[in-house]
């Protein structure tokens, strides 16, 4: 009779953790909310955009931070620095491209188009940023108050390095009036070349393209005021149209009396040109929202920069 409740006791055991073994399992499962999937949000990409600029403390380069800043939240802007309106141009002519916007002179682009006739480069002119007029600074040792007044054989041209703004449109000078060849020309920064002109003991003058009232203007006219003066530039021939499609590049201008303090006692007469922003077609083309935005964006830094 022992053995018969033993064996009565197991079965009930085990009948009891089947019961209980059923219900866990029919039991819903409470999952934490650490086990729950977590859904994230996918944000779309910024399209990417690189403007070649020139070096920091350049006008070009500051545009282009500016852009940067007002894009911040559409696009991801790449500010690059460059040596200037040549190597931009060359940068948006590789293939693939390095650039798909630009700043850079007009006349750089003129002159791409003299010195690359093979080249398939194409851009979109966007805007004209602000204007740029040319200078020529030299000692007042040096007699003559314009450029076709300078001796050829005394007086050599100083002009800021390969690449640059200044170097480009010397170039082009010579294209439109080859007079201009007559010149010898001495390579070097701008610094150097200011610290050339103001060693009277060898007159030189100082040619370079810059917005008015740029640093190395400022600096040379509140500093050194008293030693160098500013020269015209008159020349008509300047004028002429160039390019595959015949534009005047150039436009006689006037720097007036008052815009430096020492540099020019009256007003004097030069060639302008416009600094220009170029976009790649293809990139517009790709991001058309982004290119609209960047139009806006651009328009709203040209205006401000005009107040």
């Amino acid at each position: 009779m022992f053995r018969n409740r033993l064996e009565l006791s197991v079965v009930c055991t085990l009948v009891i953790c089947l019961v209980q073994q059923g219900h866990a399992q029919d039991a819903p499962v409470v999952k934490s909310v650490e086990d729950s999937p977590q859904v994230e949000t996918v944000k779309p990409k910024k399209p990417k955009i690189r403007i070649c600029t020139a070096q920091p403390g350049n006008n070009y380069h500051r545009y282009g931070t500016l852009l940067a800043d007002r894009l911040k939240d559409q696009a991801d802007v790449v500010v690059v620095e460059t040596r200037g309106s040549w190597e931009n141009l060359e940068m948006m002519d590789s293939n693939p491209r390095r650039c798909d916007a630009i700043i850079a002179q007009d006349d750089a682009h003129a002159l791409h188009q003299f010195e690359k006739p093979n080249s398939a480069l194409t851009v979109d002119r966007t805007a004209t940023v602000y204007p740029e007029y040319t200078h020529l600074l030299c000692h007042r040792k040096v007699k003559a108050n314009s450029l076709t007044e300078l001796d050829p054989e005394k007086h050599p041209i100083i002009v800021n390095q390969y690449g640059s703004g200044s170097y480009i449109t010397w170039r082009l000078f010579r294209r439109l009036n080859p007079d201009y060849k007559r010149f010898r020309i001495v390579e070097k920064n701008l610094d150097e070349g200011i610290l050339r002109v103001l060693d009277g003991s060898k007159p030189a003058c100082l040619f370079f393209v810059s917005g008015l009232g740029g640093d190395t203007l400022a600096t040379a006219d509140q500093t050194f005021g008293d030693q160098i003066k500013l020269l015209s530039i008159a020349d008509p021939k300047l004028t002429r149209k160039v390019g595959r499609d015949k534009r005047q590049i150039y436009r006689l201008s006037s720097i007036a009396a008052d815009t430096y303090r020492t540099l020019n006692k009256t007003s004097v007469t030069v060639p302008s040109l416009g600094a220009v922003f170029f976009t790649s077609p293809e990139w517009k083309a790709r991001y058309p929202e982004a290119a609209r935005r960047l139009a806006s964006a651009l328009l709203k830094v040209i205006s401000e920069s005009r107040k």
